[in-house]
């Protein structure tokens, strides 16, 4: 009984925050395309008004690039069984698109390794 108790508050809560996320997302592409349209032509000025979007934006930048670092070091915790704060801060240093390449590739020393098993070598 819990566990139908449980499906309907999930489905209750689930409902109205991905109508909050839809919502702020159509409110954040109308804002970007209001930006956008405001703007001149291509030329020298474009770029300025970029750097001070980043600039005024900084903090949300950073979090998200944190964020973004916890995840990788989540999926190298889990899939490649590395340390997961060592691998934080590695992707805080490193990008964590990088880190996780680097990680991810094997390197064999010994050629019969890599190849799938039942497949005799000759």
């Amino acid at each position: 009984m819990t566990d139908k108790r449980d499906e309907i508050f999930s489905k209750i809560f689930f409902v109205p925050t991905i109508l909050i996320v839809i919502y702020w997302i159509i409110t954040e592409l109308i804002k970007l395309y209001n930006w956008l349209s405001g703007l001149s032509s291509y030329n020298s000025g474009w770029w300025l008004s970029i750097g001070n979007f980043c600039l005024s934006n900084l903090s949300i930048i950073i979090v998200i690039y944190i964020i973004i670092c916890l995840q990788a070091a989540g999926i190298a915790e889990f899939k490649y069984r590395k340390n997961f704060l060592k691998a934080f801060f590695l992707g805080l240093i490193m990008t964590p698109l990088v880190m996780i390449a680097a990680w991810g590739r094997k390197r064999n020393t010994n050629p019969s390794e890599g190849f799938p098993r039942g497949i005799p070598l000759e």
